[in-house]
């Protein structure tokens, strides 16, 4: 500091020199920064990593589940219902007695039928002997030609005769065996609508109903845009000659399908023949496998009812590789879906993106512009969004699989086809032969079973649908039935 020379002693003056003094040092050193600044750390943002799965493009759309046959019993006679021989629910098999109506009119019938067809034969062995009798006389001259002829048109009326109390006894027959009401088709009886002592009209009251159980039809309704892309896909796969024809599969989910997993799988064998004009839509039908066992020491219900709502994923095209993020790392923009990322040197950066299907908690995304697509090493922010601001630093911190939904994803496999068969059962059919490969991932992928798991998801059976659609013919299912992916 520069030394000024002090001329005088007065107070006054002293304190003038001190504040010169104070001024010509601070302009000769910087001020130095006080002892206690830290410098300012990156905001922190969760990241993930890009996923990358092979799946076709597909097509998200609701129906509902319905009953390949379901029969209203009807009685076919008049009267007084006597007896009721199941419990509401019951699973019934073909031919199984439901209800009795009171035979003993009918019985009366019957006997009263077959004494009149008795007497009438009885009228035709005296006929015959008559016109052999007279026969024998008109040759001789002993009788007349009209006698033989009379008694030859009584046997022939009496033929008649015979012929309708035939008929008659067929019919009360019949109506006695129409007491008994049985089950007309395999399945799940609904609840008695009417009780012991009830009046029964012919053809008209309505006993209860009678539904199939396995399997179950899906039905579903298409737009005409994806129709006609559902259709240009299978007329260009290529046919082997004399192979089969390409199969369609459907995933399937219920309403508590929530995460959108698609746990079961059902074959497609009807498409409408035509396009409703009002709708501009076509009604698709799958083929649902449907297990049960009926046997009350272990009983294992079915899990899909007629009328339940579902939703169903219809694939388009051949499986393509598809980047997928968590859909909590999609902003907006106004119109524009942006998704930000974190390079390797820690700087945020936003990028415009197109977001295609959503599978599971993820969606499918890509890069707007062509020449630059999305680098598999960047990481992907999932919360903080608003904390990143373009070419700013940031702190990384990787986000748990739970967090960001990554059991929602496939692990490259499809869906089982039905709920798997925990152990094997005296009434599960045999396991049907692979299947080729579909237009989704084909069964044959599928990862392997947990330790543990007892057997393998069935087979879907080819095409054309058997006649017979037994209910009961099937592999108990499991008591959960979703299987959660691993």
């Amino acid at each position: 500091m520069t030394a000024i020379k002090m001329t005088g002693s007065s107070p006054g003056s002293a304190a003038v020199a001190v504040v010169v003094a104070m001024l010509v040092g601070c302009g000769q050193a910087a001020k130095p920064a006080a002892p206690g600044a830290v410098p300012v750390k990156p905001p922190e943002v969760t990241v993930c990593t890009f996923e990358t799965r092979q799946l076709p493009d597909y097509l998200e759309v609701t129906g509902r589940i319905e009953a390949v046959r379901v029969v209203d019993i009807r009685s076919r006679i008049t009267g007084y219902l006597t007896k009721i021989f199941f419990r509401d629910g019951q699973y019934v098999k073909t031919g199984e007695q439901l209800y009795e109506i009171d035979p003993r009119p009918y019985v009366a019938q019957l006997a009263e039928a077959q004494g009149t067809l008795d007497r009438l034969l009885g009228e035709r062995r005296f006929a015959e002997v008559q016109v052999a009798r007279y026969e024998k006389l008109s040759a001789k001259g002993a009788a007349s030609v009209q006698e033989f002829e009379t008694w030859k048109a009584k046997l022939e009326e009496n033929a008649g005769a015979v012929a309708a109390a035939r008929g008659q006894v067929e019919f009360a027959r019949l109506n006695v065996e129409f007491c008994t009401v049985t089950s007309p088709i395999d399945g799940q009886i609904g609840r008695t609508q009417l009780q012991v002592g009830n009046l029964i009209n012919q053809d008209t009251t309505t006993l209860s109903t009678v539904v199939s159980i396995n399997p179950m039809h899906v039905y579903f309704n298409v737009d005409e845009p994806t129709l006609v892309r559902v259709l240009r896909t299978m007329r260009g796969e290529a046919q082997p000659a004399g192979g089969e024809r390409q199969k369609f599969f459907v995933d399937v989910g219920l309403v508590d399908d929530t995460a959108r997993h698609y746990p079961y799988r059902c074959l497609v064998d009807f498409l409408n023949n035509q396009v409703d004009p009002q709708t501009a839509t076509i009604t698709m039908r799958g083929r649902l496998d449907n297990p049960y066992d009926p046997d009350p020491a272990h009983p294992c219900p079915p899990l899909f009812r007629a009328g339940m709502f579902i939703r169903a994923r219809l694939p388009l095209g051949r499986p393509e590789d598809l980047r997928l993020v968590p859909e909590a790392a999609i902003g907006s923009n106004q119109d524009r879906k942006l998704l930000w990322l974190v390079g390797a040197d820690g700087l945020s950066r936003s990028r415009e993106v197109r977001v295609g299907q959503k599978v599971g908690a993820w969606v499918a995304v890509e890069s707007t512009e062509s020449g630059r697509p999305l680098d598999a090493a960047d990481r992907v922010v999932v919360r903080g969004l608003q904390r990143c601001r373009e070419g700013q630093p940031v702190t990384a911190v990787a986000a748990s699989a739970e967090s960001i939904g990554l059991e929602t994803l496939p692990l490259l496999s499809s869906p089982p086809l039905s709920p798997p068969s925990p152990s094997p059962s005296p009434l599960s059919p045999p396991l049907s032969p692979p299947l080729a490969p579909p237009l989704a991932p084909p069964l044959s992928e599928a990862a392997p079973p947990a330790s543990g798991a007892s057997s393998a998801p069935r087979s879907v059976e080819a095409l054309p649908m058997p006649a017979t659609e037994a209910a009961g013919q099937a592999s108990p299912m499991p008591a959960n039935p979703m299987p959660k992916p691993p």
